[in-house]
């Protein structure tokens, strides 16, 4: 492996793994202060972390901050950081040579090395055996066959910007019953299309102050903020959110899109069955008329759709209940993800209209119950 990768390896194997609230997992690193992770199992906390250290080494290496030392390594590391010029732009930066570096070994990595140290491919003897053909998972393909047409949204950012939408929504979700007082003044900000907002944390407990505190730092980090300071003495936040109009919407509605996502995913990946995943497509009538969802997911025998709300969603059930018809699949596979709501009106709604209904906490189970 190379310099890079064999730091991350480094780092990694001074992780240290504790048992954390709700049968949680919590991973840290000595060596980077602040740094915590939660997971369901082992291996979701230690794949976390390996993400949340890939984003902390680009970003420490663009702004040439100090590395921990490990075998030499950190020196060497931050000398290849001075090839580059730091820039205060951060869409300079994600395009600079380190982070290219960077991605680029981490991707090698994953699939087995670097291009330039594999062995040259070597000629079969003998033509492969004929598999069975398996059934089609592609969300493509399935539409096409009810009658629809499908657009792909094709509106994902580069590497880093992905990692840091997936860090937040990923933190929102997971910590959201501590964080839904703040995120109501990020949300009423951002709809105002960004500005100054006070948060008090007087009724607070020791334990939801520092959650919140770690995600406005977070969130002041990756740009969302554009400064935030905590008075202990008040136990107040006092904080400006940014003005740009694509994290705004992120933060109004996109990060329970992404959260959702990625627990979809795990669900599949746990249970390894094929699968395809889009988010945001647009399904096409005959007659012109265009839908865009959530999420559409499809695995050999399940076909699934998610819409996500964070506010008013009893607008849009009639016309998800029609487009679910039109998509042939059973009510309770349109799945309902209803941000803060109990469980009770949630099973109230699944009585009067057959979907499924969740909220962040219970969408997993729901999955589960699904796919079984």
């Amino acid at each position: 492996m190379g310099l890079l990768t064999d730091y991350l390896a480094a780092l990694l194997k001074q992780a240290q793994y504790r048992p954390g609230e709700g049968g949680y997992l919590e991973g840290t690193l000595p060596e980077i202060g602040g740094l915590l992770v939660r997971g369901r199992s082992f291996e979701e906390c230690r794949e976390r972390l390996q993400n949340e250290l890939e984003l902390w080494l680009a970003k420490s290496l663009l702004a040439h901050q100090p590395l921990p030392e490990l075998g030499g390594a950190g020196a060497a590391l931050q000398q290849l950081a001075l090839e580059t010029t730091p820039s205060t732009n951060p869409t300079e930066q994600v395009i600079l040579k380190t982070v290219r570096t960077i991605l680029e070994e981490l991707r090698a990595q994953r699939r087995g090395g670097r291009p330039e140290d594999r062995p040259p491919s070597q000629p079969q003897a003998q033509p492969p055996r004929q598999e069975p053909k398996r059934p089609s998972t592609r969300v493509s393909d399935y539409v096409s066959e009810v009658g629809l047409g499908l657009q792909v949204s094709r509106n994902g950012g580069n590497e880093v910007e992905e990692k840091i939408l997936e860090r937040v929504s990923s933190f929102l979700g997971e910590r959201f019953a501590a964080l839904e007082g703040l995120y109501e003044k990020l949300k009423v900000a951002a709809t105002k299309g960004g500005g100054e907002f006070q948060y008090s944390l007087a009724s607070a407990s020791q334990n939801d102050i520092g959650i919140v505190t770690q995600f406005c730092t977070v969130l002041k980090e990756t740009g969302f903020l554009k400064s935030y300071t905590y008075s202990s003495k008040q136990r107040r936040i006092y904080g400006r959110l940014t003005a740009e109009g694509r994290m705004n919407n992120f933060l109004t509605g996109g990060w329970l899109e992404r959260y959702a996502k990625s627990v979809v995913q795990l669900a599949l990946r746990r249970r390894n069955l094929p699968h395809d995943l889009l988010a945001n497509p647009v399904l096409i009538y005959p007659n012109g008329d265009r839908f865009e969802v959530d999420l559409l997911a499809r695995t050999p025998s399940k076909f699934l759709m998610l819409e996500c709300k964070t506010g008013n969603y009893d607008v849009a059930l009639e016309r998800h209940q029609r487009i679910a018809q039109d998509l042939r699949i059973p009510a309770k596979q349109l799945i309902y993800v209803l941000l803060g709501i109990p469980e009770q009106v949630l099973d109230e709604l699944k009585n009067q209209w057959g979907f499924t209904f969740a909220n962040e906490k219970t969408l997993e189970v729901e999955l589960e119950k699904l796919l079984t």
